[in-house]
């Protein structure tokens, strides 16, 4: 399992350009569905489904509990097999509810449909699952204070074009979590071998202070995955947006491509993982 961190509270925020407002000023405000959905090889589907708040709406539980979609029919078909998903409560996402299949599982090459139907509104979208690509192998570096940091090598398909997220945890994280700079395009090293040092990417975009590398004796499990372009795609524009949101001189624009039709924004990827397991030492 894994979790994007900070995307559904960005999302929440994603309704205004300006920079000043007065609070409950909802001028501009245009209400939208956020999706995130995602299904692995050998994986059923997963869907969070909730909508954006105004930019300065006070947030409070409340306030985010509201924010969360527990009622839709949420649709997925590879072409074959179709299958209504199960709302359901998982204390380790945030927000706790999404909605889960049972019968369909992810295979490589295939298509797969999403569809969402919520008080009137219909969203589709469409993804499949690449071929994945296997490490070459991955090892640990010493840093300061006997932090690890660690790292990989590759070796990316001449024959193939390929997008590559990365993500990791620890035996004390229940999911998985993006890394630094987690997504790569083969444009740059088309049929190379690439070694990467892996920084641990915060488990959510609020986070002030933040530990890249690992602690000595931590087992680490990484899970390197591909992604179809519209992944690559959303994704490195989010990462975008999350730098320039963080940052008082650079004005956001809220400008994230992404493959929901509809009344919507987010993403419904497939993946191809390959998860390892080493210990930091």
């Amino acid at each position: 399992m894994w979790r994007e961190p900070g995307l559904f509270i960005l999302m929440l925020l994603m309704a205004f350009t300006g920079c000043k407002q007065e609070d409950n000023d909802l001028t501009g405000y245009k209400p939208n569905f956020v999706v995130e959905g995602w299904i692995e090889e050998n994986g059923y589907p997963y869907v969070i489904l909730t909508h954006n708040l105004p930019f300065f709406t006070r947030l409070d539980s409340a306030q985010l509990s509201e924010a969360v979609i527990r009622w839709a029919k949420i649709t997925v078909s590879d072409g074959t097999t179709t299958e209504i998903l199960t709302s359901r409560k998982d204390d380790r996402y945030f927000p706790p509810y999404l909605y889960r299949g049972n019968e369909i599982k992810g295979e490589k090459g295939k298509k797969y449909t999403l569809k969402v139907e919520y008080a009137g509104h219909v969203l589709t979208a469409e993804t499949s699952i690449p071929n994945s690509v296997e490490l070459d192998t991955l090892w640990f570096t010493n840093k300061e204070n006997d932090k690890k940091q660690l790292n990989i090598r590759f070796s990316d398909r001449a024959e193939e074009k390929n997008y590559y997220r990365i993500y990791t945890r620890t035996e004390k994280d229940k999911i998985f979590y993006p890394t630094l700079l987690s997504v790569q395009d083969d444009k740059y090293f088309n049929g190379k071998s690439l070694i990467l040092n892996i920084n641990r990417g915060p488990k959510n975009n609020l986070t002030v202070k933040h530990e890249p590398y690992f602690n000595e004796g931590d087992t680490v499990y990484l899970k390197f995955t591909t992604i179809p372009k519209e992944g690559y795609d959303f994704w490195s524009s989010f990462n975008d947006e999350v730098i320039n949101s963080s940052n008082p001189l650079v004005g956001t624009t809220g400008k994230i491509n992404h493959n929901i039709n509809g009344q919507g924004i987010g993403i419904w990827c497939g993946y191809a993982p390959k998860v390892y397991r080493i210990i930091a030492k």
